[in-house]
This record gives structure tokens, C-alpha cells and sequence, in this order.
């Protein structure tokens, strides 16, 4: 039964990506459906006005993405932050342990080819 419940689990998941791959989405823009880039007709007045209206949808665009600039620099910030946490955890967890073992590393013998010693077959009976 749990089987059966995970196989349409992850049908599902693999349909709803298979839907998802279909639409056109540009992380952390805006999707404006009435202002497209549109393709220049031949007549002169025309391409004027359509120029016009192509550099305002440009200028829409490059502004947003000025606007992640911003964001992307606290994420940096963010990350950066994050990193010296993480090494205050890795030090305090090193400090723990040193302070747990006593500040040596214990002696592990057997870990290594070496310390095996090879049993004596002088004595085997051979054919």
C-alpha cells in the first residue's frame, strides 16, 4: 500500500515538473503579459513609435535588474555572515573535543596493513 502511495507521489512530482518546464519565468521579474517586445513593421512613423515603446519595456527590465543588485549584495553579505558562524561552530566543536580527549589523539592500532600479522603456514600439509 505505502508503495503504491510513494509510485503516484512521485508521478506526480515528475508531471508537475514536466508542467512547470513549459512556462517561460525569469527569477525575481515581473511578468508584465500587456508590454512584450515586439518586432519592427517597415513603416518609418511606426518604427518610431514601437522604438519608443521598446526602450520604455527595456528600461522596465534593466531596472529590475538593477533593483537585484541590491539584493544580491545582502545575500553576499548574508553568506559571508553565515561563514564565520559556521567556523565558530567548527572551532567550538574542535575545543570540545580536545577538551573531552585530553588534548592527544588516541593511539588506534589495527586500522593499518601493517599491525595484521600474517598467521604461520609453515606447518600446512601440502600435496
Amino acid at each position: 500500500m505505502l508503495v503504491n502511495v510513494l509510485i503516484i507521489f512521485f508521478i506526480f512530482l515528475i508531471v508537475y515538473q514536466i508542467i512547470l518546464a513549459n512556462y517561460n519565468v525569469i527569477e525575481g521579474l515581473k511578468n508584465n503579459d500587456n508590454k512584450e517586445y515586439k518586432d519592427y513593421p517597415q513603416n518609418a512613423l511606426i518604427l518610431a513609435e514601437q522604438n519608443a515603446g521598446n526602450i520604455e519595456y527595456l528600461k522596465k527590465k534593466t531596472d529590475d535588474l538593477q533593483n537585484m543588485n541590491s539584493i544580491v549584495s545582502d545575500l553576499s553579505g548574508n553568506v559571508a555572515s553565515l561563514q564565520q558562524q559556521v567556523n565558530g561552530l567548527v572551532s567550538a566543536q574542535q575545543q570540545m573535543v580536545t577538551q573531552m580527549t585530553g588534548g592527544s589523539p588516541p593511539d588506534i592500532t589495527g586500522a593499518a596493513d601493517d599491525d595484521i600479522e600474517q598467521p604461520d603456514t609453515s606447518d600446512l600439509v601440502t600435496e
